[in-house]
């Protein structure tokens, strides 16, 4: 079903403002925070994700310019002091890892493999052959499968992590590159260059419906916690998307500053943040009244990865070309707002 849909209806920032003066926040801060760089380190060559392990102690950067060594550093949450590196052969793009913290799998774009890192010994344990320039993953909720868009093959691969190979391939559009699984077992894939999302069920591997048009070059797929909502980074066109799951349709839209990448949610579900590639920025939206709010990294340049805390109180974002790694922190206010 490689049929393009219509495009969806799609709300602007100015059906979002008004709905916020309809009803105030039901939970989360008391007005929108402010958020100060409280550490910045220099990383390696071209960092591209950053990724918190599950007890938030540790920060995973994929460094995507070096090959063979240093690909991936690993740094204290709260110091951002170097305490490790991973190497092998090769380059790497993005990285997941699972929920007890022990195993780590990361894209090697070069050679067409997922590296299954074993993370108490920080060593490769494993190489999977996949499809041509492997980029995003997404771990299945049992955490036997792994999805793993293909950036030049056009498809998804899907892998069994107890054998550890690869059992299937996706025909999708051109260029996937976001890819995000539900608890419930539908993958959604973002095709950049199509700039629509195709619509997996994963117990059947058929698609749920024609490919959905989204935005401008998606890049960034991400559910809610509750599983009912998608969202998606739109490079060219400036914005976050919110896509319903069940039904596939565009719900609306936010700004999400010039050239959002990478995107990330609060375990409450109600704030999205978005690393503005070409702005210097993170932006941060509250999507529960539609509140948007820019927070400027000074010499940053190209935010590019970002993972953010479960509570939101600290962000991390990687600076593509100054090779940075930075921890935002929140300054909280109270409910007076003093």
């Amino acid at each position: 079903m490689r049929k393009r849909a219509a495009p969806a209806r799609v709300w602007g920032l100015a059906a979002w403002t008004a709905a916020a003066c309809l009803a105030a926040p039901a939970s989360g801060w008391a007005r929108p925070a402010a958020y100060d760089v409280i550490e910045r380190v220099y990383t390696y060559a071209l960092p591209k994700a950053v990724l918190l392990s599950p007890d938030e102690t540790v920060a995973y950067v994929t460094n995507f310019g070096r090959r063979d060594t240093k690909n991936i550093s690993i740094y204290d949450a709260d110091t951002l002091e170097e305490i490790g590196t991973i190497d092998f052969p090769g380059n790497c793009v993005e990285a997941v890892i699972t929920r007890d913290g022990a195993t780590l799998y990361t894209s090697n774009f070069r050679r067409d493999l997922v590296e299954v890192i074993d993370l108490a010994t920080r060593t490769v344990v494993a190489e999977i052959a996949v499809g041509s320039n492997p980029k995003t993953m997404a771990l299945a909720a049992d955490e036997r499968t792994l999805y793993v868009s293909n950036w030049s093959s056009n498809d998804v691969s899907v892998v069994d992590l107890v054998d550890r190979v690869e059992v299937r391939r996706l025909s999708v559009g051109h260029h996937p590159r976001g890819i995000a699984v539900t608890a419930g077992g539908v993958l959604i894939v973002g095709n950049h260059a199509d700039h629509t999302l195709s619509f997996f069920d994963t117990s059947s591997f058929e698609e749920l419906r024609d490919e959905v048009t989204c935005g401008r070059f998606p890049r960034h797929v991400i559910v809610s916690p509750d599983q009912r909502f998608a969202y998606v980074s739109a490079q060219a066109s400036a914005a976050v998307f919110q896509v319903d799951v069940a039904t596939g349709e565009v719900l609306g839209k936010w700004p999400g500053g010039f050239s959002p990448k990478t995107i990330d949610i609060t375990a409450d579900g109600r704030y999205v943040f978005a690393a503005a590639y070409g702005a210097h920025e993170v932006v941060g939206i509250d999507t529960e009244d539609g509140t948007v709010r820019e927070y400027p990294i000074h010499g940053i340049e190209k935010p590019c990865g970002l993972d953010v805390t479960g509570d939101g109180r600290r962000i991390y974002v990687t600076g593509w070309d100054d090779f940075g790694l930075y921890l935002l922190q929140r300054e909280d206010e109270d409910e007076s707002g003093s």
